[in-house]
């Protein structure tokens, strides 16, 4: 690596994104700060340091994302090393009662954006003979979230694409990773305490944004095509997911202990 190669990050305004474009910064990377519009870009690279670069793109708009998917192939290519999709937002409520729209928002968004850029970046870097593709998931990727259907789709939906990605470009040089986080005390967690989200995010401990970038660097280290935050909540998960008949029993206990997580999560100062 060397102080010219850049790494593009999306979402990278605050939380994850933020924490983890910073630690890029600081071994010497050139940030590529992506957010949904200059303002918020430019807040972005001003809060990373003097080495970031501000893009704007709204993920949700196909023009935009196919606009920055060539800037990534073409302008920054030859020097991209980290490609790290990160963007994400959640729309709660029970799929009878979400809109068309919201549900079409969030898929753009966490899916088919993250795909469209991973393929401009899995072209540039595979030109290059190495690189990395990072994404942020979620254990709900694995683990049905009641009032987050549409969230659990698209996440479950970029875990299949980057094993797939992976598998396709394992013999290239470049890797693809996918970090899995469990509830993450972020300003999104507190949207969803705050409006119909789901209560299972708050059965055990939330995990703080440096520990899912501390998930980030182990991915970026090690190559693993998986990385589970805390790894012990990965286990369980995974463990659902392969007796998925015991979930429905378990729902409403673990309703209960969730919803007296959230009100403890709310009745905390934000930020």
């Amino acid at each position: 690596m060397t102080k010219s190669t850049y790494a593009l990050v999306t979402g990278a305004a605050g939380g994850i994104g933020l924490e983890v474009a910073r630690r890029l910064a600081a071994r010497g990377h050139r940030v590529l700060a992506v957010e949904r519009d200059r303002e918020l870009a430019a807040e972005a690279a001003r809060q990373i340091g003097p080495t970031a670069e501000p893009v704007a793109c709204d993920l949700a708009d196909d023009a935009a994302v196919a606009a920055l998917a060539d800037r990534i192939e073409h302008e920054w290519g030859p020097d991209l090393e980290i490609c790290f999709l990160n963007a994400g937002i959640i729309i709660p409520g029970d799929v009878v009662e979400t809109s068309p729209r919201a549900i079409d928002l969030q898929l753009r968004v966490m899916l088919t954006s993250a795909i469209a850029l991973a393929r401009a970046a899995a072209r540039a870097l595979r030109a290059r003979g190495s690189g990395h593709i990072v994404a942020t998931v979620s254990q709900g990727a694995m683990l049905a979230l009641p009032g987050s259907a549409t969230y659990t789709a698209a996440k479950a939906g970029l875990r299949g694409f980057l094993a797939a990605l992976h598998l396709e470009l394992r013999a290239t040089g470049v890797r693809v990773s996918g970090v899995y986080p469990s509830a993450v005390d972020t300003p999104m967690l507190r949207h969803e305490a705050e409006n119909g989200g789901s209560v299972l995010n708050f059965v055990g401990k939330l995990s703080t944004v440096a520990e899912v970038a501390d998930g980030v660097d182990t991915a970026m280290r090690t190559g693993r095509v998986e990385v589970f935050v805390p790894f012990s909540d990965g286990v369980l998960v995974r463990l659902l997911q392969a007796v998925p008949r015991i979930v429905p029993v378990l729902l409403p206990a673990l309703q209960r202990v969730g919803e007296r997580g959230r009100l403890r999560y709310l009745a905390r100062p934000a930020g």
